[in-house]
């Protein structure tokens, strides 16, 4: 169960999820390598805006980032969805480091190409949320998420649970199944997030999915 009475099919709010020791080492990493930070170009409205660090870097350069995805957070996340996961086939997007420090940063309503996310949050300092659509309205809504990708601000219309979280806070979201989005909504102070992508063991990687992707992300 998550907290709120949510069961896992919508979310899993985890507060408290990191030690003081573990945040303060991975914040301290994140931004003493800051100069990896790239910015993404919203793609005319129609991708992400955020500052990124995409997998292959952190790999190459944060190496504890994906250490701490494989035997800190997939452990948990297994546990909460009842069976074996692995990361993401792309390498480039199976984890990442996300920053929002701009009124203009956020991600529009989507679902996403992998099963689960798990959002791991080191700071946030601007009310970032992430905004949730229940699993029953978003199998409907689903099927005019591209029809309507030009405009979706229609999908705010709709009930959607708002989830704000704290520095150590874990969340996950079976983001392949739900429709959900991050918002910004002060100018000043920044939301930072560790987000790591997961599939089931035997899922098989949609490459229609990766090439849509790779062109309206980053």
């Amino acid at each position: 169960m998550a907290s709120g009475g949510q069961t896992v099919d919508a979310y899993a709010h985890i507060k408290g999820f990191m030690t003081p020791h573990d945040l303060r080492r991975l914040n301290e990493l994140v931004h003493g390598n800051s100069g990896l930070l790239t910015e993404t170009s919203g793609r005319a409205g129609l991708g992400p805006r955020y500052r990124v660090i995409d997998g292959l870097t952190i790999r190459k350069h944060l190496p504890e980032v994906e250490q701490y995805g494989e035997f800190r957070v997939r452990p948990v996340v297994e546990g909460l969805v009842g069976e074996p996961l692995r990361l993401m086939s792309s390498p480039r997007r199976s984890m990442r480091v996300q920053v929002y420090d701009r009124r203009s940063h956020g991600f529009r309503w989507h679902v996403d190409g992998h099963s689960y996310a798990a959002l791991l949050t080191l700071t946030n300092t601007n009310r970032g949320s992430t905004h949730i659509v229940a699993p029953g309205l978003s199998r409907v809504l689903r099927f005019l998420l591209y029809p309507c990708y030009a405009v979706p601000q229609v999908f705010s219309l709709c009930p959607y649970r708002e989830i704000r979280t704290e520095a150590g806070d874990l969340l996950l979201l079976p983001g392949g199944r739900v429709l959900h989005r991050g918002v910004t909504l002060d100018e000043h102070g920044e939301r930072t997030l560790l987000v790591y992508g997961y599939d089931e063991a035997d899922k098989r990687r949609s490459r229609i999915r990766d090439w849509i992707a790779t062109r309206l992300n980053y």
